[in-house]
């Protein structure tokens, strides 16, 4: 007798429903790496595993009452037949080009998969012959459908490319014959581009970790020729319009070229009969991220050697995801969030996916339990199974323009944006051991009044000092060290156009100067690597000693000169520093009057420190493309203080305050989303769950916290300015928004101090040889307090 589809389980599966079925909810366990495979709940679609140290599946049965599972299990096919489709006829792996849409990819080529439902009840697998028909249909719709993390990462990677106006109006100048061949300016016959104005074909720009070739005659066409912006790439030409690479000048983006059929033949070109011979621009990038090495290799080239076990656990790239890789195996190496996590027990009543206290538990797990740092099966011997946070990602970057996509971002933004995060979800518990005030003291020149203001911080940026350019063509620069970017940090400079209050002097002139009036736990510091080069963003690579230990002794807070007058000591907590930010008017001017909108100008000074309006325009054109630009300067916990003005407009819409406050509540404080939970349950009864999280008060927390620093500013003694360096985020590229992020970490294994380098899901032991690569390309350094630093440092 059959196992018939039981009451209370839905026959098919609707389109919109979320299918959860890559990995357990509570851990990184799937369907490949668990030798009893996954569980997915017939009726809420969720996954969950089981082995001999726990039982989820079991777990979620008490809970709910849900028996019924469908079991999937894969095992990897015999050695043999993996070989056969790994490697070709010469022994060299299979390269397939990569795709910018994500397709559903069969894994049945490498993996015999085994389906059955399992009674949970009766601790019973039923095999898919021993069940019904209309139950086998039910779990065929379940195995075809997309799982949660590829629709995610489908609408991450199906770029919206529109036109611009200059593609629109387009009209491409008649010419009789076009050498398609190669670059007319140096003789290059790949990555060509032509000009769609006037056909000019030229080479294009050197795609940074590709071995494809390229001197930039096309860019140099339009720059001679600026009416000519658009260019469209020869390689890309295929049937399909939408897929070929076409690029504004103008606009600095992928831009549709409408009509591109017609404006071709023009040229002699047929795109109904070409074909896509070169990678696009987007799939060299994709590339350059997953297949980055690193210079994995000693000083005698031979490969480093992989090391596994709890705390050696790589993190897979989701296509571009390797800054967020870093920023989490840094943060998660602090003692601080380890003790944390492995405190923290899993909220049974919160759904899990929607739930970041459990996605967090969960990551802690997966970095620590040592259960996949082995070997990866599929990859090479260089990789190892590693965890795949593709739940984690989608719920932390939700609702973030920037962090929800694909694209590559910046591990500097992604660790800010991650650590307001953390302060939002538990208060000051997760970062304390990051927070300390820096004080800024501002004295007039004139009648020398003035005041120290502290602001609470979680790190602190530093300019890099550029000394003996041999030229800017190979950005050769001496080295130099992080003590000398301090010093430029804190050392007085002089601000112009300051408006005193206490004389009024105009034009008016101050001194400021800064220092650490606190020392926090764990200390991170990033370098500003970005500058304007022929007013293009660029990254230079000046060479950074390493700095092993760090004494900030030196750079403790300015007080006052026996000739200075104090005004008062004003303290901020990171969300007054932000609403109560005044832009130097002079620099203000001098910014508008170069051409920037004012509400860029206005953030640029406030990333800048309001004291340069160099370094003010080098952040605008660094930050170009990022929508947050052209948004007003709030606070990051805005959203809280404006809280009553937003509860009161929700109000006025009719709804009940119980309703709106809820609505708030369950949407993050995000008015739009609460707008939305609400026209679409306007009969709730406005009551919490029992198991909903109270809101945190950050503002609260943080002032509670400026008062228990300040208490220690007094106590503060010689040693607790002592650091010693822990990790290292590298950056590897031209700019932080493409290129490749690595994370080296400091260990001591085997009775010493040693580097492991953290590059996806490849964890090596470093050497001496690898050094040179932390050098030049250091970006984020994170140190904790130590006492007098130990021998076995270096």
């Amino acid at each position: 007798m059959s196992l018939e589809l039981p009451p209370g389980i839905p026959g098919s599966v609707l389109p919109s429903v979320k299918i959860y079925k890559n990995d357990c909810m509570y851990c990184y366990d799937t369907a490949e790496n668990n030798e009893l495979g996954l569980d997915i709940d017939l009726k809420t679609y969720k996954a969950y595993s089981r082995n001999k140290d726990f039982n989820f599946t079991r777990q979620n049965y008490e809970r709910t009452g849900n028996y019924l599972y469908l079991n999937i299990k894969k095992t990897l096919k015999p050695q043999e037949e993996v070989n056969k489709l790994l490697y070709d006829d010469k022994g060299e792996k299979n390269c397939k080009i990569q795709k910018l849409e994500v397709k559903n990819v069969k894994e049945d080529e490498y993996y015999v998969t085994s389906i059955g439902i399992y009674n949970v009840k009766e601790d019973k697998l039923y095999s898919r012959e021993q069940i019904s028909a209309e139950f086998q249909r039910l779990i065929d719709q379940i195995l075809e459908a997309n799982s949660s993390s590829k629709v995610e990462e489908i609408k991450q990677w199906e770029q919206e490319i529109e036109p611009c106006p200059h593609s629109i109006d387009l009209h491409p100048d008649i010419v009789e014959k076009v050498d398609l061949t190669k670059c007319s300016k140096c003789g290059l016959k790949e990555n060509l581009w032509i000009c769609l104005h006037c056909g000019a074909l030229g080479c294009g720009r050197q795609q940074f970790g590709s071995s494809l070739e390229g001197n930039g005659h096309a860019l140099a066409h339009y720059e001679n020729n600026p009416t000519h912006p658009v260019a469209l790439k020869l390689g890309s030409l295929s049937s399909n319009p939408d897929s070929c690479d076409a690029y504004c000048y103008q606009c600095n983006d992928e831009v549709k070229v409408p009509d591109l059929a017609i404006k071709l033949e023009k040229f002699g070109i047929d795109l109904s009969v070409a074909t896509k011979t070169e990678k696009s621009l987007v799939e060299l990038n994709i590339d350059q991220n997953m297949n980055w090495d690193f210079k994995l290799e000693g000083v005698a080239g031979e490969k480093l050697a992989p090391v596994y076990g709890r705390g050696f656990t790589g993190i897979q790239n989701l296509g571009n995801s390797c800054y967020m890789n870093s920023v989490l195996q840094a943060l998660f190496d602090l003692e601080a969030y380890q003790e944390f996590f492995k405190n923290l027990t899993f909220d049974l009543e919160a759904d899990p996916a929607q739930d970041l206290t459990t996605q967090l538990i969960k990551l802690y797990d997966g970095l620590y339990s040592g259960r996949y740092s082995v070997p990866g099966s599929l990859k090479g011997e260089d990789y190892q199974l590693g965890i795949k946070p593709s739940t984690f990602k989608t719920l932390v970057a939700k609702n973030h323009e920037e962090f929800q996509t694909q694209k590559q971002q910046d591990a500097f933004e992604f660790l800010q944006y991650f650590l307001g995060k953390g302060d939002q979800q538990f208060g000051m518990k997760l970062n304390r051991s990051l927070k300390f005030l820096f004080a800024n003291k501002v004295i007039c020149a004139h009648c020398k009044h003035g005041s120290i203001t502290s602001e609470l911080l979680d790190n602190i940026s530093v300019p890099i000092e550029e000394k003996n350019a041999v030229n800017m063509e190979d950005s050769a620069y001496e080295k130099t060290n992080l003590e000398r970017s301090l010093e430029l940090l804190s050392e007085k400079e002089t601000i112009d156009g300051y408006k005193c209050e206490n004389c009024s002097v105009e034009p008016g002139q101050a001194f400021k100067s800064g220092g650490f009036a606190t020392f926090p736990k764990n200390l991170i510091i990033s370098v500003q690597r970005i500058k304007l080069v022929n007013w293009t963003p660029t990254k230079v690579d000046v060479p950074i000693e390493i700095p092993y230990s760090l004494d900030l002794s030196k750079f403790r807070a300015p007080k006052f000169d026996d000739d200075e007058i104090e005004k008062a000591n004003v303290v901020k907590t990171q969300e007054e520093t932000e609403t109560r930010f005044e832009p130097n008017e002079g620099l203000l001017n001098v910014l508008q009057d170069m051409g920037f909108p004012q509400v860029r100008c206005i953030n640029a000074l406030y990333a800048t420190g309001n004291q340069n309006a160099e370094e003010a325009m080098n952040w605008i054109f660094a930050h170009m493309e990022e929508p947050e630009i052209d948004k007003p300067l709030v606070s990051s916990g805005g959203q809280q203080s404006d809280d009553e003005e937003v509860l009161e407009n929700l109000i006025a819409m009719g709804f009940s305050r119980a309703l709106s406050e809820k609505a708030l509540h369950l949407n993050g404080r995000d008015p739009n989303a609460a707008v939305e939970w609400l026209f679409a349950n306007p009969n709730d009864d406005g009551v919490l769950p029992a198991h909903v999280k109270p809101v945190i008060d950050v503002k609260k927390e943080e002032k509670t916290l400026i008062e228990d620093l300040e208490r220690e500013i007094d106590t503060n003694t010689d040693t607790d300015s002592l650091y010693r360096l822990k990790s290292v985020i590298c950056h590897k590229g031209s700019s932080p928004h493409t290129g490749h992020y690595v994370v080296f970490v400091r260990r001591f294994i085997e009775g010493d101090w040693k580097w492991v380098l953290f590059n996806d899901e490849k964890v090596v032991v470093c050497d001496e040889n690898n050094l040179a690569e932390i050098e030049r390309n250091g970006y984020i350094y994170i140190f904790g307090k130590t006492t007098p630093p130990s021998s076995r440092a270096r």
